[in-house]
């Protein structure tokens, strides 16, 4: 069977990717249980399956014209029959949460869109959406227990872990995109 993928020729930059994620959630589509394929040239990233052709293109065009990038185009390839679904579905993007520096310790931000895909998939989830950890506390706390990462995903999300990584995992970044923690699935297969 034919299916689509849209991407560029290589990887793409993680700001690239953010932007093809918002829009794929724009237009509608659930990125947390879609058709997906594993971005070449990475080993923690998905790409979307499209099974038109004219919708990927318009996919394409939109997100190129967003980006203002020409090179976005439209992959086409074959996938067996006998792939199960399992293979073939899944999330497209980890949870992001923010660490923001603070006068006197660390905040912790839950994405907006992150919120708003656990609370879709998981409506009676607790989540807090950010937290506040004072420096001493902090240091208090890593020293006895290791790195606090585990904390604030779980405060934050109100999910258990294995809910987490069938959301696609959890990423903790800077305010300018640098990466603390990632606990994201590995993409295999393709």
């Amino acid at each position: 069977m034919l299916v689509y993928t849209v991407r560029k020729t290589g990887p793409n930059t993680d700001r690239e990717f953010k932007a093809y994620i918002d829009l794929l959630q724009q237009i509608g589509i659930d990125i947390a249980d879609v058709p997906r394929t594993p971005e070449p040239g990475t080993t923690n990233r998905w790409l979307y399956v499209w099974h038109d052709k004219k919708l990927a293109e318009r996919f394409a065009r939109e997100l190129g014209e967003r980006l203002r990038d020409r090179s976005w185009h439209v992959h086409e390839f074959e996938v067996s029959e006998d792939r199960t679904s399992a293979e073939q579905r899944g999330p497209l993007a980890p949870l992001t949460i923010l660490s923001i520096p603070t006068e006197d310790g660390t905040e912790f931000r839950l994405e907006s869109s992150s919120q708003e895909r656990i609370l879709t998939h998981f409506p009676n989830a607790r989540v807090v959406g950010q937290v506040t950890f004072p420096a001493q506390v902090r240091d208090d706390f890593e020293r006895q227990h290791g790195p606090v990462w585990n904390q604030v995903i779980i405060v934050l999300t109100g999910i258990p872990d294995e809910a987490v990584d069938r959301l696609g995992g959890v990423r903790i970044v800077t305010p300018d995109g640098g990466l603390l923690y990632e606990r994201v699935p590995a993409a295999t297969g393709r």
